[in-house]
């Protein structure tokens, strides 16, 4: 299952099995200096270890706390804002499939992970599905077929679709060949063998907007820190207030996704869209107040 047209070879990252050397990684890297590009960012990720970090303990994995994911994110969108969305939306792509799929499926995903492999979510959470898998021989076939390809870098593209007897559906293209082929009209997409069509567990798309609202506040964060320090201008209190109110909503989002996470109880759909609200009303705030002197 899930092997990649080109399945290149590639060193396997170390594993960072605890917090601490989370952080250590991260701190290594943005320490560099910054070059710019796509590939560079995905080069980046994949030999750090840091695209594992998420995968749960029960598959192997270190499930390292959303307090140290923030702070990761917010610590490379300083550093370098390419390698920062790559992660961010290889995270949202994991947490979209933590619960859809099989668990034989959920593994075949970790593994790639686990090799480096970045995936990309490239539609909106919140964004009800359009495209439609239909059954063609031993395979599905996409109707219509994806018009974005995912950006350079990326090893694997999850889309949302329906399909006959399945309902939504998340299904998983390779790179290669979620890529228009040259001198194409329209776009064309490949068979999409049924081992990378996962069926969305409860709930899998306002995890995966929570996610998003979160990692995006995360980034906001670390981008307002970074002006808060390079200009002197954190000695405001309306500018530290705002900043300290999205660091705290950041913090709180955290604990409350480690413990979906965990114990995956029903989920709150009121609560995450307040939630999500206030990520992105805070980000607003916080951009807004702290502005760069001209």
């Amino acid at each position: 299952m899930m092997k990649s047209a080109s399945d290149r070879l590639r060193p396997v990252p170390a594993k960072l099995p605890t917090e601490g050397q989370v952080l250590a990684v991260v701190e290594s890297i943005v320490l560099r200096p910054v070059s710019d590009g796509q590939d560079m960012a995905a080069a980046t990720l994949a030999k750090s270890g840091l695209l594992a970090i998420s995968i749960p303990a029960i598959f192997g994995g270190a499930d390292i706390s959303n307090v140290v994911v923030a702070e990761a994110i917010s610590r490379l969108s300083t550093w370098n804002m390419r390698t920062a969305e790559l992660f961010v939306h290889h995270l949202i792509a994991l947490e979209l499939l933590r619960t859809s799929g099989t668990t034989e499926q959920r593994r075949a995903v970790y593994s790639r992970v686990a090799l480096g492999e970045v995936f990309h979510f490239s539609a909106g959470p919140t964004v009800p599905p359009m495209a439609r898998l239909v059954r063609s021989g031993l395979s599905f076939m996409v109707e219509p077929a994806p018009s974005m390809p995912p950006p350079r870098g990326t090893d694997w593209h999850v889309l949302i679709a329906t399909a006959a007897g399945m309902g939504e559906v998340a299904f998983i293209l390779s790179f290669e060949d979620a890529q228009p082929s040259d001198g194409d009209v329209s776009p064309t997409a490949p068979p999409v063998s049924p081992d990378n069509v996962l069926v969305l567990g409860l709930d899998a798309l306002s995890l995966a907007a929570l996610m998003q609202a979160f990692l995006r506040g995360a980034i906001c964060r670390g981008a307002i820190d970074a002006e808060l320090g390079k200009y002197d201008i954190g000695d405001t209190s309306a500018s530290a207030i705002e900043f300290e109110l999205l660091d705290a909503i950041v913090l709180k989002v955290a604990s409350i996704i480690d413990g979906i996470q965990v114990d995956e109880p029903t989920l709150d759909l009121a609560q995450t869209e307040r939630l999500c609200e206030a990520l992105q009303t805070a980000c607003l705030r916080c951009t807004d107040e702290v502005t760069p002197p001209q």
